[in-house]
Parts: C-alpha cells; sequence; structure tokens
C-alpha cells in the first residue's frame, strides 16, 4: 500500500480529487497494491467537503487526520468530527487517522463516539520519544489498520505485531531554500520505498509527495520557477525526480515567461524519453496553449505525475 500525506490546501486537494474521479484510489480495504491518500486538514473548507464527498461518490477511501499539528491549525478533533458529520457517507469511506500525541486518547474518544471502527483507523508515530506511549495507547485499543512509522529500527523493534500493520514513512523530497538552487543538480535520486517495504517487513510505505513536510502557511513571488517531476527509472524501477527550472532568475517578474522556459525543458525530456502520463499530456497542452496556469496549477500536476507514476507500477505488479 501506498498511504501518501498531504495538507490539505487547495491544489492538494483538487490534486486528490481529480485522480479520484480517474480511479487511481484504493476501492477495497482488503487488495494490496492500492493508493490511500491521508489529509491533514488545515481548514474546514468548502474544497475539503467537496474533494470527500467525490471520494465517497467514487467508494474509495481517503484518510483524514483528526489531530492535526498545533503548528498548522487550531482545528480541533471536535470540529472535524462536526465537519465530517455533515457529509454522507464518511463513516463508509473516511479512514480516521491520528497522532500519537499527547491528546491522542481524547482525539481517539471522540473517534469512536462518532461512530467510526477502530479496525479502520491509523495511527502516526514519528518520533522515537513518542514510541513507548504509542505501545500504551495501541494496548488500550483494539488493533489499528496501519500504524506510520519512521525509519529508525526502534519502530519495528518494538512496536511490530502490537500497532497494527507498520506503514514505512519517510520525507523524500529534498527541499531547498530557493527554486533556483534545484538546477544544481537537475536529476536526483527520490525513493525505492516501492521496491523494498514489504522486505523490510512493512505492509506498506508512506511520503510527502514532492510538496515535502515543511509548512509554509504563505506564499510569495519566486525569482525562479521550478517543476518537479517523479519518473520511474526504467532499469532499476527505482523512483528518481527531476526538476525544470526557469533560466530569467534575476528577478520575480514575467512568472508567465519564466514558466515556459521550465516547461520547454520538460517537454523536451519528457518527449525524449517516452514518459507520459495524463499529468504531462496536461502540460504538453498548457505548451500548447502558451498559457500560464499558475503556480498551483503547477503544483497540482506534479502531484498527480507521482501518483500517477506509482499507480501505473502497482497496476504493472497485478499484470
Amino acid at each position: 500500500m501506498y498511504l501518501p500525506i498531504f495538507r490539505g490546501r487547495q491544489y492538494e486537494l483538487l490534486a486528490l480529487e481529480e485522480e479520484v474521479q480517474n480511479n487511481l484510489f484504493a476501492t477495497s480495504l482488503e487488495r494490496e497494491n492500492q493508493i490511500i491518500p491521508i489529509v491533514e486538514p488545515i481548514n474546514l473548507t468548502t474544497r475539503l467537503s467537496r474533494t470527500i464527498n467525490t471520494f465517497i461518490e467514487q467508494h474509495s477511501y481517503i484518510g483524514i487526520i483528526f489531530n492535526p499539528k498545533r503548528e498548522l491549525t487550531d482545528v480541533t478533533a471536535e470540529e472535524i468530527t462536526a465537519f465530517l458529520s455533515s457529509i454522507e457517507g464518511n463513516n463508509d469511506y473516511v479512514l480516521p487517522v491520528i497522532y500519537i500525541d499527547d491528546n491522542c486518547n481524547d482525539t481517539f474518544s471522540t473517534i469512536v463516539n462518532a461512530g467510526y471502527q477502530v479496525e479502520r483507523c491509523i495511527s502516526i508515530c514519528l518520533e522515537q520519544s513518542r514510541i513507548s506511549q504509542a505501545l500504551g495507547f495501541h494496548n488500550n485499543t483494539d488493533q489499528f489498520l496501519y500504524t506510520l512509522v519512521g525509519e529508525s529500527r526502534d519502530f519495528t523493534r518494538m512496536l511490530a505485531g502490537t500497532v497494527g500493520s507498520l506503514v514505512l514513512c519517510n520525507d523524500r523530497f529534498n527541499k531547498l531554500q530557493r527554486n533556483s538552487d534545484y538546477a544544481h543538480n537537475v536529476n536526483e535520486f527520490f525513493s525505492s520505498d516501492h521496491l523494498y517495504f514489504s522486505q523490510d517487513h512493512f505492509t506498506g510505505y508512506s511520503d510527502y509527495s514532492i510538496v515535502g513536510n515543511d509548512f509554509m502557511m504563505g506564499g510569495f513571488a519566486p525569482r525562479a520557477v521550478a517543476i518537479h517531476i517523479i519518473y520511474m527509472n526504467s532499469q532499476s524501477q527505482e523512483l528518481y525526480i527531476r526538476h525544470f527550472v526557469s533560466d530569467s532568475n534575476s528577478d520575480i517578474t514575467n512568472p508567465a515567461g519564466k514558466f515556459s522556459e521550465a516547461l520547454y525543458k520538460l517537454i523536451d525530456w519528457a518527449n525524449s524519453e517516452h514518459i507520459d502520463t495524463p499529468a504531462l499530456c496536461q502540460f504538453r497542452q498548457l505548451q500548447s496553449e502558451g498559457r500560464y496556469p499558475g503556480l498551483g496549477t503547477i503544483k497540482k500536476l506534479s502531484i498527480q505525475q507521482h501518483l500517477e507514476v506509482v499507480y501505473q507500477y502497482f497496476q504493472s505488479l497485478q499484470g
């Protein structure tokens, strides 16, 4: 299983909403090689409600974090529960997700009181200092569906067999301070987790896609435009990330021109490598129209590219 984590912002949600209509996500909790996205709500918006509704309409599963990090938002588990209660069918396709934190027992009580099934819950424990707390928490509950953990062996050594199926979670995106910095290393290794998670005794893997775990509430006009594209190395089957960066980066003017420069490099590379996905088709369409869609849409398409590559890989395993 692949369980990518996204913050509940507009273009992340749009990426998921469009892809669930393309049947990219899990419609069964019994089958392997599926994608279940997890969303950490920042605000309880109409867009979030619409995205969840679309998952329900498509009979697809989506994880929602009920105790989002305090440094990201003031939204509480009670407010999330009330928000979801207005969405018909949410108990069937929303998988409650809980960070192991100081208030996780209260969050879990809120989830249970709202009628969610314990065996469909997911926990996240990424701090080694929280392992003992995770053990205590799970010893007092029925087994969860999954627990996302960090890469340290301490997690598997201490939690295996007690907290539900373990999922490896890491931030694989090498986030740099400035977009122009990506031009110094345009092709990077991204991840081989999809190849080896089962050998490492995990049920699945998780990451933060091309967004990364760092969160910035506000945006600013960048000097450079960078397009981040995940692709699969045809020989090793490992995932790589390629960065396409604009050239005219001396100031913040003419973002459309900067995008055109980066897009030309992307399409030239994709055509030479014979790489094709629905997301790349949309990039090609933008080039043919000479249209600048805005930075949010660029991020949305880059997320979709990553999801589509993983989906294609999972499809190949099923013959």
